[in-house]
């Protein structure tokens, strides 16, 4: 290798090349680079052997200082065959990060043309050999999708994502609804995962050779607008539809009141109601409890009969009677009757023979009372 000054006029640069991509930002921050501190990075040619020199890195410094007005250039001048010189191409564009996807897919082919092995240029650019042969398969694309590559309205992500679908004929509409919805490498994704899913139910139901043409743009936009609920299987905006962290049984109770009530809206309805149902039954049931323990805790003393004394007891002297109301049905309860006084106590009630038996007055608090109220209206209401 040396470095000469070399006339600009005699560098020929290759179409099929790897070339980095400037913004305008970086074309001016390195001209105003080299009009300051001058020329310090030499470019990198080989010699042709014919007066002629090809270029293998500096295309951008040529056309800058063409536009300053030089006519030679420094240069690093290399005897370096078609397979090193291409290796060297790539490896010095590939190096600055960002380059045209096709000028390095069209750098790769040259270099594979020439000897190079997918191994070697794997080494050459840093990537796997994956990488390698996904570029070297850009070279395959029809014209209109290499110049979407060029323009930047397709990303190497979306041929990756397209070409999983194997067919040339879904290759072709995936890529052609990218172009037409402007789809994102994320949309493409959902879209080939859903079509290859289709595909696989189709072969699994025994209709391999029976598939439906590719989707058109608008069929492919519902695709990936919508999506199947994995429980009740209808389709959805997928931007309503969730993805829970769940556990088997929770899953597996979903998977069986979906498939008992049907419609997940009607069988929602229907849950609530039943739910409803129980909790009042419950209630129901814990005030029937709990009028229950208050009998329990609180026993209240009735009116019972008693059978005459005999021998008979000494008569007391006469005295005048005073009637004694009646007891009303709703207060009798058992063949006993009970006079509820919420007075002060009276003297003890004179007995009154009636059919050999004697009624019995007790006195009760009005604690007593009112929970003998309660019990009767309980009892009316039919809770006891």
């Amino acid at each position: 290798m040396k470095v000469e000054e070399i006339e600009i006029e005699k560098i020929i640069i290759p179409e099929q090349r790897a070339r980095a991509t400037f913004t305008d930002e970086q074309w001016q921050e390195l001209k105003a680079s080299i009009e300051k501190n001058g020329f310090n990075i030499p470019i990198l040619v080989k010699d042709n052997g014919d007066g002629t020199y090809e270029l293998i890195d500096g295309e951008h410094r040529i056309q800058i200082v063409k536009e300053m007005g030089w006519e030679k250039i420094p240069a690093v001048i290399t005897d370096a065959d078609e397979k090193k010189a291409t290796l060297l191409n790539i490896l010095a564009n590939t190096a600055r990060g960002t380059q045209n996807p096709m000028d390095v897919a069209e750098a790769l082919k040259r270099a594979a043309d020439a000897g190079a092995d997918i191994k070697e240029l794997a080494s050459a650019t840093g990537h796997t050999e994956f990488w390698v042969k996904l570029y070297l398969a850009l070279n395959d694309l029809p014209d209109v999708y290499k110049e979407a590559l060029r323009r930047g309205d397709l990303k190497v992500g979306h041929i990756q994502e397209a070409m999983r679908l194997g067919d040339s004929l879904e290759v072709d509409a995936a890529l052609k609804t990218v172009l037409d919805l402007g789809w994102s490498v994320k949309v493409l994704k959902y879209y080939v995962d859903q079509r290859l899913a289709e595909l696989e139910a189709l072969r699994q139901a025994g209709q391999d050779g029976i598939v439906a043409p590719p989707p058109t743009p608008e069929q492919a936009e519902e695709y990936v607008n919508y999506g199947d609920c994995m429980f009740c299987h209808r389709k959805h905006r997928r931007e309503e539809l969730m993805m829970p962290v769940m556990c088997p049984d929770c899953r597996s109770l979903l998977e069986y009141i979906l498939s008992q009530l049907g419609d997940p809206r009607e069988a929602l309805q229907t849950c609530y109601n039943a739910l409803s149902y129980y909790f009042d039954m419950l209630n129901q049931q814990k005030k029937q409890q709990q009028v229950q323990q208050m009998i329990s805790q609180q026993p209240v003393q009735q009116q019972y009969t008693q059978q005459p004394q005999y021998p008979p007891q000494p008569q007391p002297a006469y005295q005048p009677q005073v009637p004694q109301p009646q007891p009303q049905p709703a207060q009798m309860q058992d063949q006993m009757y009970v006079n509820v006084q919420q007075q002060q106590p009276q003297p003890a009630p004179q007995q009154q023979q009636n059919n050999n038996q004697q009624v019995l007055t007790v006195q009760l608090t009005s604690e007593e009372a009112e929970l003998l109220k309660k019990i009767q209206q309980l009892r009316r209401e039919g809770l006891l």
